[in-house]
């Protein structure tokens, strides 16, 4: 006979039917008594149920808010905190009970979207649940049967970045980052996974505008300028609500986690990914003298004579086109362009030659082609590697060969060539004054001259030697682009006042 204190096996059942109809109205029950996690750390027993801390609790509502009343969130996280989770079981908790809630689930690679069905033990959570669609089905799986759709079937339903209600009709698909994401559909919501490090960003954010009203941008801080940083910091003027989310809000990191992971991490990368700095750290900076600059309107005049600089690399492009001041001597970058991974011929409609049909070219990509078509006929400067092999190229040509035979003639300095006399000549410019015409070109270069930095060696290490370049990243292309136009621009300048007009300027910090 059951003690007075404890339920009777009825009274157990009807409390649970009874939680269960309560969680079909609210997620945070629905996750608090029906979900569970993963995590391989804890060794003892790694299937976690998941019951939410308070700021999870909060990103619940916050996340349902958006969906239903359909607008932008972006939620700025420290890592390991668990947001991801806790987004998908929103998204779960729709799939479930409500019709019409199709989602979309991105992420800038397939295997961070859904990698279950390429690994060599499927049955291996440890692998799958590091994507989005491993969390997923790591979560259905541990439901009971008896709250899954009827008809549900897990090999019939869960399919590669597919999960489909055979009840109501609703499904969770995925995609990962290109130049096309998302269209071709109608989403009740999309989530953007880790947006600071996509590379069709700005493309993608464009899509998305289209197919839902309700765009979640769940990120990390980025480590080099992106769509991401400029919704999280207002520099387009987007309308999005944010969110954030700091280690010192989750119970499990005190201070004893803090100082172990300070131990375990470079500076930079704890200040990124546990901080949320979205900003790299300023020692070793190549170019202090960047501080200089005017940012403003300054727009193309077709009065001065136009240089374009160029730096050519297997990874990426960078093009800046310049003009001086015939009478003062001083500096305009007016426009700035980077792409990775195309061929020269790429470029070419860039100086007034045909869009070549065979390359995908990006709304952005013809913005500008259309905003640089009017300037007028350039000077070329650019690397003296210019001779090599053009890259992906047709013909197995040189890059020289490639350009001229569209017309364009690129001058190099090649006794200049070293990088300590670009970076002298460089900072000398960079000292007298630069104005610089605001454009989202521009606002990349000036990003990316502020982050180049030289290598640090540990405060222990006994090398002597000094270090002779700067770190080879995402800054490169650009802060080289623009040393070639110092190096190589030798014009006169004529001792008297300009009739220049007095430009707008702007903070480039603000």
């Amino acid at each position: 006979m059951n003690n007075s204190t404890e339920l009777s096996r009825t009274e157990k059942k009807e409390l649970f039917l009874a939680r269960v109809e309560e969680g079909k109205t609210d997620p945070i029950v629905f996750t608090n008594r029906f979900l569970y996690t993963f995590d391989p750390r804890v060794k003892e027993n790694p299937h976690i149920p998941f019951v939410l801390f308070d700021y999870q609790r909060k990103l619940v509502v916050d996340v349902c808010d958006a969906i239903v009343n359909g607008y932008d969130i972006f939620v700025d996280k420290s890592r390991d905190v668990g947001a991801t989770y806790t987004i998908l079981a929103v998204f779960m908790h729709f799939w479930l009970y409500d019709p019409g809630s199709n989602f979309l689930v991105g992420s800038r690679k397939q295997d961070y979207v859904d990698n279950r069905f390429g690994l060599a033990n499927p049955d291996d959570i440890s692998n799958k649940e590091e994507s989005l669609f491993g969390k997923l089905d790591y979560m259905v799986s541990k439901l009971p049967s008896f709250m899954l759709p009827d008809g549900f079937n897990m090999k019939k339903h869960m399919g590669f970045m597919k999960m489909m209600n055979p009840e109501n009709g609703n499904v969770i698909s995925g995609e990962s980052s290109n130049s096309n994401f998302s269209r071709g559909g109608r989403q009740r919501a999309i989530l953007l996974d880790e947006f600071a490090f996509w590379d069709n960003d700005v493309t993608a954010w464009g899509a998305t505008a289209d197919t839902t009203n309700c765009r979640i941008v769940l990120t990390t801080a980025g480590i080099k300028p992106s769509k991401a940083k400029r919704l999280r910091f207002g520099k387009d003027g987007e309308e999005i609500k944010v969110i954030e989310i700091d280690f010192t809000q989750d119970p499990r990191k005190n201070k004893k986690w803090e100082l172990k992971e300070r131990g375990r991490r470079s500076k930079e990368d704890f200040a990124r990914e546990i901080m949320r700095n979205w900003e790299t750290s300023l020692k070793g900076r190549v170019y202090n003298d960047i501080i200089e600059v005017e940012v403003g309107l300054f727009p193309y005049n077709h009065l001065w004579p136009l240089y374009v600089s160029w730096d050519f690399g297997l990874d990426g492009t960078a093009i800046q086109w310049w003009q001086v001041d015939p009478i003062t001597g001083r500096k305009r970058l007016v426009e700035s362009y980077d792409k990775k991974d195309q061929p020269i011929q790429f470029f070419f409609p860039f100086f007034d030659n045909p869009i070549d049909s065979t390359f995908d070219y990006e709304t952005y990509d013809l913005e500008v082609i259309k905003r640089v078509k009017k300037f007028k006929k350039a000077i070329h400067y650019g690397d003296p590697d210019v001779a090599k092999r053009a890259y992906q190229s047709k013909k197995k040509a040189s890059t020289r060969e490639e350009l001229e035979s569209v017309k364009i003639y690129v001058q190099t300095d090649t006794k200049a060539n070293d990088f300590f006399t670009r970076w002298e000549k460089t900072k000398v410019m960079l000292r007298s004054g630069v104005d610089i015409n605001d454009t989202t070109g521009t606002q990349y270069w000036l990003e990316a001259m502020q982050e180049a930095r030289f290598p640090q060696r540990p405060d222990n290490s006994q090398v002597t030697t000094g270090i002779s370049k700067p770190i080879h990243d995402w800054s490169s292309h650009q802060r080289t682009a623009t040393e070639f136009f110092a190096v190589n621009y030798k014009g006169e300048v004529k001792k008297e006042e300009s009739a220049t007009e007095t430009p707008i300027k702007l903070d480039p910090y603000a």
